[in-house]
């Protein structure tokens, strides 16, 4: 069963011009254009410059779409952010289920807005919804060392882990 079905309807209207929703297959080639940016923008070097399977990334991302979410916030009927996540099972325990971010990524001239937050705040609200009707146990968030600083801890995230990259001495 698609996540979407499992939570309530996601759309914001306070304005008719600044929406968070979830993506359709028609948004596609937006969403791949931005996963490109989100790829560049990655203090990981080996992920910059993609060349995407567009076959592969499409196929991906309906499961995503089954079993997870994609969120994307539009200003001016033009994407310009997205918050992609994936249902999956631990590795040592497949019965305990997590939602897991994969990519946040809002357009940089759109990042000085709330657009963001918001993006974060319909992710918080799915995954609270999901963990209430036992379909995933938590759901969690990446945050890079070039992501702002949203003061998670704050807004009720605990930090459980810190990725490294080796790169010599």
């Amino acid at each position: 069963m698609a996540v979407e079905a499992q939570a309530e309807t996601l759309v914001e209207t306070s304005s008719l011009d600044n929406m968070i929703r979830y993506a359709k297959i028609q948004d596609f080639d937006r969403i791949m254009e931005m996963m490109i940016n989100f790829a560049n923008a990655s203090p990981y070097a080996p992920l910059h410059d993609p060349q995407y399977d567009d076959g592969y990334i499409r196929n991906l991302l309906i499961n995503f779409m089954k079993d997870g979410c994609i969120i994307v916030g539009e200003k001016d009927d033009q994407l310009v952010g997205m918050l992609i996540a994936v249902i999956s099972g631990d590795a040592w325990l497949p019965h305990v289920k997590s939602m897991r971010e994969l990519a946040w990524w809002v357009e940089p001239e759109y990042r000085n807005t709330t657009l963001g937050y918001r993006l974060l705040e319909k992710y918080k609200h799915l995954g609270v919804s999901l963990q209430q009707k036992g379909a995933i146990q938590g759901f969690t968030l990446t945050n890079m060392e070039v992501s702002p600083d949203f003061d998670l801890e704050k807004r009720g995230w605990r930090r459980i882990e810190t990725n490294y990259v080796y790169e010599g001495r």
